[in-house]
């Protein structure tokens, strides 16, 4: 009976995805996005960053850390040139930046 249910979630409905498809859909588009969007940078810089998504001219990027939003900042002007041939980003003129927040530890809480 479990398996029914989980056919069901993985099925399209009247030719429309299902959320969870939706979902892994969009999961795989962020890997894709960011594993070309690594590609052009250098070093350790490469690691701190992931793309979570594009909408239109603007790339969205969250960065591990202030240190690697700075230097990507920085970068900008070379980073846009560098991914206009890429089909990918074809489309995007600018950089959004954002710095994850560091979940706390178990008894970091006090």
């Amino acid at each position: 009976m479990t398996t029914d249910r989980i056919d069901d979630l993985l099925q399209q409905h009247n030719g429309r995805y299902s959320p969870l498809q939706k979902l892994l859909h969009r999961s795989a588009n962020q890997r894709s996005w960011t594993a070309e969007f690594r590609s052009i940078l250098d070093g350790p810089l490469r690691y701190e960053v992931e793309v979570t998504d594009i909408k239109g001219p603007h790339l969205l990027l969250l960065c591990r850390s202030a240190a690697a939003a700075t230097r990507l900042r920085f970068m900008a002007d070379d980073l846009l040139q560098k991914l206009q041939p890429l089909a990918s980003f074809a489309q995007v003129r600018e950089l959004k930046l954002r710095i994850a927040r560091l979940s706390t530890e178990a008894g970091d809480d006090y």
